[in-house]
């Protein structure tokens, strides 16, 4: 299982890496596959209700109101269907994807499990959500949807046969039926919506929305396919006539000949498998990672200042400040929540006692990772800048997630495995140079994905100085060097070969208002 993830969580960075060269990485649509399909659904949901207003919800009136709709001046109509149906496409069609890659990524496990396995049931909703919408313009595609849905039912121990005999012949259909799946379409994402703020409810700086360019450029294709090519109403629902041919929509018609071609029960089978399968993965044990940190935060209230730093900066929300209880003149201090922290040190990264120019023999931060205090960074870095030759030496920081420090090792290169990029305080950065390096190099996981989630966001503001603990204006920018390679081997060697060829041009000192490259 672990093998098979690395294997794919390899081949989703390569797929990453060539859309980066398609897009600005900050702006690569991959990285914000969530937030793209809540943007679908947002639009889907507000093309709903304008075009509700408009819908005729009887048995004789709903086919007539979506041809009036299509046939409206200036195209409005047509780009209002356009923008209802794609937009519900792509939300399905997004969400699976970002399914699909949170498992490749093994985001399903420890604090994930929570946002996992409330995200199962949403993919469902959205189904149920645009299946429903499917039927409501009454045309012969969706009187075969809701007869070939019926007869699916009618494997399941409770049958189906009431809604075939009282909506689904010629006799007893009527404006109930209607009614039925005008409250169906309209309650399911009202509850997709509820699912949604629960599903990131253990998520602290969610991005909801992706960038601003990402949303008019969505909205762009959007419109643009509405017009090009527009979703019109096929002949009028008949039950005594059957068509010759339908086109079906594929993203949320599938199941029909799926059905056809394996059997009602067979498919109930493979559903309920696949639900259960996803819903479980939480449970399936995972391999460690030699070396990996496993103990969440510990506070030391000696050292803490009630900053709440940490709590700002915690991916998690795992990190709180409550009342102080140590009798000290701060109003409060850190407690971290065990369960929903990952380990990840950006606390430590975060606190402002996590500075290695203190003269103190044991070196302890007001909230640090028991698995790898700073008090061990800043010894271990002591001992490889110490074991150092030559003139050009470096210190190179890598995240576990990213290529290993120690593959790029050698004479004039110490390197460093952190937990994340933003676990390390920028003092440590000045605290190298101290010891005797020339430059800086830090590598992390690929610009907007993180492994947890914001630790290339906090780590570029504090060297930018817009977020504390920031870099010291006064500390040489030109002698660091940031590159965001994830896996990428690659790009740390060239980001090393950088910095040193940089450092030997140099012919002074940097001034202040110099900012750190990124590659």
């Amino acid at each position: 299982m672990a093998r098979l993830l690395r294997i794919l969580r390899g081949a989703d960075e390569r797929l990453t890496g060539s859309f980066d060269h398609a897009f600005n990485a900050a702006l690569n649509p991959w990285r914000h596959l969530g937030a793209l399909a809540f943007l679908c659904l947002s639009i889907a949901v507000t093309s709903g209700v304008v075009a509700y207003a408009l819908y005729d919800t009887s048995v004789n009136g709903a086919y007539a109101s979506g041809l009036r709709l299509q046939q409206a001046p200036l195209m409005l109509g047509r780009v209002l269907r356009g923008l209802h149906r794609y937009a519900a496409d792509a939300c399905l069609a997004l969400t699976v994807l970002h399914l699909l890659r949170e498992a490749v990524r093994g985001h399903f496990g420890r604090v994930r499990w929570f946002a996992w396995v409330s995200g199962i049931p949403l993919l469902w909703l959205v189904w149920i959500a645009g299946l429903s919408g499917l039927w409501l313009p009454w045309d012969a595609r969706a009187l075969y949807s809701a007869a070939a849905t019926a007869e699916w039912l009618q494997a399941l121990p409770v049958s189906a046969d009431l809604l075939v005999r009282n909506f689904l012949t010629p006799e007893a259909l009527n404006d109930r039926f209607f009614s039925l799946i005008v409250f169906v379409h309209i309650g399911v994402p009202l509850l997709l919506l509820a699912g949604v703020w629960i599903h990131v409810q253990r998520i602290s700086h969610v991005r909801v929305w992706p960038p601003r360019v990402l949303i008019l450029g969505s909205l762009t294709m959007l419109v643009l396919l509405a017009l090009v090519a527009p979703v019109e109403s096929l002949g009028q629902a008949d039950p005594l006539r059957r068509p010759a041919v339908l086109a079906l929509d594929w993203f949320y018609l599938f199941l029909h000949p799926l059905v056809d071609a394996l059997s009602a029960p067979t498919v109930w089978w493979l559903a309920a498998t696949l639900t259960a399968g996803l819903a479980t993965l939480p449970l399936w044990p995972k391999r460690q990672t030699p070396g990996a940190v496993h103990a969440p935060a510990r506070v030391d209230l000696a050292y803490c200042n009630g900053c709440a730093r940490c709590a700002a900066d915690c991916p998690f929300g795992a990190v709180i400040m409550v009342p102080r209880s140590d009798g000290r003149h701060h109003i409060q201090q850190a407690q971290v929540n065990a369960d929903l922290c990952v380990a990840c040190g950006i606390c430590a990264g975060a606190c402002p006692s996590s500075t290695p120019f203190r003269r103190v023999e044991k070196f302890v931060s007001g909230i640090d990772l028991p698995d790898l205090p700073v008090d061990l960074l800043r010894s271990q870095m002591h001992q490889r800048i110490a074991e150092l030759t030559g003139t050009s030496k470096l210190m190179l920081f890598t995240c576990r997630q990213a290529a290993q420090g120690a593959a790029f090792t050698d004479a004039g290169t110490a390197g460093m495995t952190l937990e994340c990029t933003a676990m390390l305080a920028p003092s440590f950065i000045e605290y190298a140079l101290r010891l005797g390096v020339s430059g800086v190099v830090i590598a992390g996981c690929h610009e907007g994905d993180c492994e947890y989630r914001l630790g290339d966001r906090w780590t570029s503001e504090r060297l930018a100085g817009t977020r504390e603990p920031h870099l010291r204006a006064a500390a040489p920018r030109n002698r660091v060097e940031v590159v965001w390679s994830g896996g990428d081997a690659r790009r740390v060697r060239q980001a090393i070969a950088t910095l040193r060829h940089r450092l030997t041009s140099m012919d002074d000192v940097p001034g202040p208002d110099e900012q750190a490259p990124v590659a």
